[in-house]
């Protein structure tokens, strides 16, 4: 076993940016779909949860006070995402 580049490394990671984004607004969709929300309600999950993954897949790159600022920002998000109306 040998270890990896760092281009093979960007290559096959796969939380990071865009690839969080969707995921998260994946996520955040179901979520508001599965409770019976308006289609309102519907789409800010998955606005929320997309800037939510965005943000945690950057922290999860990056180290020290980066990591924490985008922790933070995941986080809240999230949260923001999560109240209602």
């Amino acid at each position: 076993m040998r270890e990896l580049t760092v281009e093979e490394t960007e290559i096959v990671n796969g939380g990071f940016g865009p690839v969080g984004a969707a995921i998260g607004g994946i996520a955040g969709g179901i979520s508001g779909a599965i409770n019976g929300d308006g289609i309102g309600d519907v789409l800010k999950g998955v606005t929320f949860g997309a800037a939510s993954g965005y943000f945690g897949g950057i922290a999860s790159q990056t180290t020290g006070f980066a990591r924490v600022a985008f922790g933070a920002y995941s986080v809240e998000t999230g949260v923001i995402g999560s109240t209602d109306s």
